[in-house]
């Protein structure tokens, strides 16, 4: 056996640690080599976020890290390749600790200020050389304060150029006056093995476009588009000035200054959202940027206080480091802008976990996750970070099957919010990855979960229906939301189709209450002309959506309404996914396509003639300007003008079908399979395409187009 790793930090559990300005605390560890080894890995946990490194550098790029999870259940690990960094003689190994959501102290809505997990960073890690362990977390551990005095997911960081020590983590640091290490208790989520989910990375430094000045120390920095990261600055001045920097979406046109209302709307009076502080030290010039901390953002605010003689400001985007599977072009200028608004949405919202905004409350909200999870597996190799959070949604299941609408939660979200709709995430998540890439085992391993949950929802029929849920969330008139029991019903009836799918032994079970649901909804909503509900978009396109009524009368009748309302977009979230797929499975792709694209308001169009860079969360404008939940386009672009469809998982087989909708103008797509890439196009009234051999293809060109394979 070798030495045993411990939880440490440098002043152990104090009651203290609920101060919410309190250092971020630093570690090193020196231990000597006699000579290189053949492979060196560093494994390490840490329930808020780390920054490790050796000798005095990063051992990755990765910041960040590792992921969050439910942390009552499960604490996340991150392994790394360390050995380019030893060197014969001594070494050391240097940590800085950070908050993140272990221990949140910003009083907001949801409680995570709360949260039973919550107490001060530490840290477990081991270093493996060859076969034998040679570094521990321990109590030979030294540590003192750094130079950053504040970090808060959701407040911002602020740190002190003047209270850093210059070589803390090189070899030769006298580290005497340093506290002794102390072993603390464990978080109280398990260790779980590393997984391959690719974690957060700076994907693009950004210069601003505009840059304006509301006064001799004030400016206001414009990036060009909304974006998930923090700035970099690199500053020369006195030591002491300050630099503050706060951060929106927004400007308040009369002004010019930045408008901070909505996405500091959820914080309780005595924070504040959004906002970094740097305050320098000696050394000119100085490049700092937040550690622990990330922002929702087109806008920055930069007040100085103090003699600055120069600075510089760049945005960095911050996002999962997932590759990419899907490119597109296309002719229509609103339609590129909107394909373009989406992806950049959904990257901004991805941030080791999905989320529903990236600044006013970087929640997991199951319902934004599951709606725009097409959309991120065609256009990322994104499977890995699903399955990761599929695994925290299934850690906030309750004994009685319940999960929750956010996830990870701190207790906040079970009584509002979840639903069929939103809890749906657990079954479409797992399918959708089976789909994209072949392995069923992220379904396979939540299967009980499901079932559970299944149960549990059961429970809560009224006489045949489910009401509980949010439904068709954020349409423009809220007296008009089509009923919950249409929306949660049938989508209890797509996780019943997904269990059936999923499990043979059970199919049978399965099926006989799905189609027991079908009958309840029918008798309950159908009217007598055969629309649904109160002929409502949404209702009529779920019956068709989910399986429940095939008419091709209500079918017609859905795009009739559309077009009645010249392509407009009367409905929510849900409709938005469904009523453009129903219209395009059907014979109507143009018409989706129009209300896609059409100006007025309410609709995508709209946004992108007012200027989006992002997709936004209401109709109107008003709140978040980084959201996905009406993120689909991107998703039906490849099923419906690409035309590629999933016939057996994994890309096994596909067909091509590709809609006739002139008004796109011309297009091309590409997606890497793990057979190749297949790619489409379209010339004119000319459709191309390229299939992988290894790929069983079955081509279904529409009569109004011609068809070369290349």
């Amino acid at each position: 056996m070798g030495p045993k790793a411990y939880w440490i930090n440098f002043d152990g559990d104090s009651v203290s640690w609920q101060a919410p300005e309190r250092p971020a605390p630093q570690l090193r560890k020196s231990f000597h080599l006699t000579a290189l080894p053949r492979q060196a890995v560093v494994t390490f946990a840490a329930p808020g976020w780390a920054e490790i490194t050796i000798n005095g550098k990063k051992i990755t790029e990765d910041i960040m890290i590792p992921a969050v999870t439910q942390l009552d259940k499960r604490t996340g690990v991150c392994s790394y390749d360390v050995t380019e960094f030893l060197r014969p003689g001594e070494n050391v190994i240097g940590a800085l600790l950070g908050n993140g959501w272990f221990n949140c102290a910003t009083h907001e809505v949801w409680h995570f200020d709360k949260a039973l997990w919550r107490n001060k960073p530490r840290l477990f890690l081991t270093l493996n050389t060859d076969d034998r362990t040679i570094v521990v977390s321990d109590t030979t551990w030294r540590g003192k304060p750094g130079g950053i005095f504040f970090n808060q997911l959701r407040s911002g960081e602020r740190f002190d150029a003047n209270n850093i020590t210059p070589g803390w983590d090189l070899p030769g640091f006298d580290d005497t006056s340093w506290k002794q290490a102390q072993v603390v208790f464990p978080p109280p989520g398990e260790l779980t093995p590393p997984d391959s989910a690719p974690q957060c990375r700076i994907r693009e430094v950004i210069q601003p476009q505009k840059v304006t000045e509301l006064a001799e120390n004030i400016r206001i920095y414009d990036f060009g588009k909304n974006l998930t990261g923090f700035c970099r600055i690199t500053v020369s001045g006195e030591k002491g000035a300050k630099c503050e920097l706060l951060y929106s979406e927004l400007l308040n046109p009369e002004t010019g200054d930045v408008d901070r209302k909505d996405i500091s709307s959820f914080i309780i009076a005595g924070d504040i959202a959004q906002y970094d502080l740097y305050i320098h030290g000696e050394t000119d010039p100085f490049v700092w940027q937040p550690r622990f901390v990330y922002h929702g953002f087109r806008y920055v605010k930069l007040i100085t206080t103090g003699e600055i003689d120069s600075i510089k400001v760049e945005a960095c985007y911050v996002h999962s480091n997932f590759a990419r599977n899907g490119k597109s072009t296309i002719a229509d200028p609103t339609a590129a802008k909107l394909f373009s608004c989406t992806d950049n949405s959904f990257t901004a919202n991805f941030t080791g976990i999905p989320t529903d905004c990236p600044h006013r409350e970087k929640n997991g909200w199951t319902g934004d996750a599951h709606l725009a999870c097409e959309t991120g597996l065609w256009l990322y190799d994104a499977a890995e970070n699903y399955r990761h959070y599929v695994q925290i949604i299934a850690d906030t299941q309750r004994p009685s099957g319940q999960i929750c609408s956010i996830a990870p939660t701190p207790g906040w979200g079970y009584n509002w919010g979840s639903g069929p709709v939103w809890d749906a995430a657990l079954f479409e998540i797992p399918y959708q990855i089976w789909q994209f890439t072949g392995d069923k085992s992220c379904l396979l391993q939540n299967l009980d979960t499901m079932k559970k949950y299944i149960s549990y929802a059961l429970t809560l029929l009224q006489d045949g229906i489910i009401y509980h849920g949010l439904g068709d969330w954020c349409h423009y008139d809220r007296s008009r939301i089509v009923n919950t029991g249409v929306t949660s019903t049938a989508y209890l009836c797509r996780m019943l189709q997904i269990i059936q799918a999923v499990s043979e032994a059970d199919a049978a079970e399965y099926q006989n209450l799905r189609m027991e649901l079908i009958g309840n909804f029918i008798r309950r909503f159908r009217n007598a002309d055969g629309t649904y509900a109160n002929d409502e978009m949404t209702a009529n396109a779920c019956a068709v959506y989910f399986g429940i009524d095939d008419s091709p009368a209500l079918i017609d009748h859905l795009a009739a309404q559309l077009r009645a309302n010249s392509h407009k977009a009367d409905f929510g979230i849900i409709g938005a996914k469904t009523i453009p797929r129903v219209l395009a499975a059907n014979g109507y792709a143009a018409d989706a396509f129009k209300c896609f694209i059409q100006p007025e308001f309410p609709g995508w169009g709209n946004w992108i003639a007012r200027g989006a860079t992002s997709l936004w969360e209401n109709w109107d404008g008003t709140g978040s300007q980084t959201h996905v939940m009406y993120g689909d386009f991107p998703a039906w672009c490849f099923n419906f003008l690409a035309g590629i469809r999933i016939m057996e998982p994994g890309f096994k087989s596909v067909m091509i079908a590709p809609a006739d909708v002139p008004e796109a103008g011309n297009y091309t797509f590409s997606f890497r399979t793990p057979y190749g890439e297949i790619t489409t196009e379209r010339t004119g009234s000319t459709f191309r395409c390229h299939v992988p051999e290894a790929i069983k293809c079955t081509l279904a060109i529409p009569e109004t187009m011609s068809a070369e394979k290349i």
